[in-house]
């Protein structure tokens, strides 16, 4: 598909000059704005929404497709994408999607029928091929979640890097047994900590066993902590730390172990990921990989005010820092 981009570079002007002819803006010499309509009714070129709905027909909204609004993690996220959004004199709609492919499509058609400007995909069952056609017409970031491969903006962390270190983390106290409860969605980030944590093992001489992982729900929700927890505690052989991908499985775990009579972190250490408000309410406090969730959103809500306002070079990638929370859930092997 032929690209404003490929206009300009054609006719030999700036991406802004093609755009303010697509606007018919009175300020592009009449020779050039020829040109310009020259280039575009040889290359075929089709323009799209992204400038032309900021300056026209725009909402002032923005579409968030979230997995769910009750898991802390994203409910902090949302309030920096509020935060950033309301900033730039634009509201917010929130729509929850589970993994339907089907209905993420059926939302993203909210931005055909303009009552949206752009969308911010915080997880999404879409394909490369859905996402990048839905990019080429609208303005589409990415947070948190992104398909690898794309040319679609995102924000993130490096849950590679993130996860190798809280596995290492746990091989430095002197744990050689340590298991991982992940979760049955194909997020990017779930197979990316997955990753961290095998390969952390191997660099430490540690043999991968099936037996120590356990798949948590697709929403990472209480209960599959809990359970996952207490099916491995039951082994001949069990962990004697588990690193939880997500806080609000650790919050299961905690409470799974607790009820089989165990002492976190004296008979079981218990890691999580994100760092949500809820890893200090419980004792023991959550040693945990705090993401900065309020930076991901207000980023990602950047990211796309970048493009509504037409930027002519929009940033693509923006990857944040976290940080390793050290607290009194994870400790030594006895």
């Amino acid at each position: 598909m032929v690209t404003i981009s490929d206009v300009a570079r054609e006719a030999k002007v700036s991406v802004a000059t093609v755009s303010r002819v697509v606007n018919n803006s009175a300020t592009v010499l009449p020779e050039t704005a020829r040109r310009v309509r020259e280039t575009i009714e040889q290359l075929h070129y089709e323009p799209n929404a992204m400038a032309r709905n900021f300056r026209t027909r725009a909402s002032r909204v923005a579409l968030i497709l979230a997995p769910n609004i009750t898991n802390p993690y994203y409910a902090n996220i949302l309030t920096g994408i509020s935060t950033s959004a309301r900033k730039h004199g634009y509201s917010i709609m929130i729509c929850t999607v589970g993994g339907e492919r089907e209905q993420e499509m059926e939302y993203l058609d909210i931005l055909a029928k303009r009552h949206a400007d752009g969308a911010i995909l915080l997880a999404m069952a879409l394909n490369n091929g859905d996402l990048e056609r839905y990019a080429e017409k609208y303005p589409i970031v990415q947070c948190s979640e992104y398909v690898p491969g794309t040319k679609v903006a995102h924000v993130a962390v490096d849950n590679y890097k993130a996860a190798y270190q809280m596995t290492e983390h746990l091989v430095c106290i002197g744990h050689r047994r340590i298991a991982m409860i992940s979760s049955v969605n194909d997020y990017p980030s779930t197979q990316r900590r997955m990753t961290g944590y095998r390969d952390a093992l191997a660099a430490a001489g540690i043999p991968f066993q099936e037996d120590y992982i356990r798949f948590g729900s697709f929403d990472y929700n209480f209960s599959s902590g809990y359970s996952g927890a207490q099916s491995m505690l039951s082994l001949r052989t069990p962990p004697t730390a588990i690193f939880c991908i997500s806080d609000m499985l650790a919050l299961g775990a905690i409470n799974g172990a607790q009820d089989m009579g165990l002492n976190v972190p004296g008979n079981v250490s218990i890691v999580g990921f994100d760092d949500v408000e809820h890893a200090t309410m419980i004792r023991p406090h959550i040693t945990t990989m705090a993401q900065p969730c309020f930076q991901l959103g207000e980023c990602a809500m950047e990211l796309l005010y970048e493009q509504l306002r037409g930027d002519e070079h929009p940033r693509k990638e923006i990857i944040l820092e976290t940080e390793l929370k050290l607290r009194s859930s994870s400790g030594p092997v006895a």
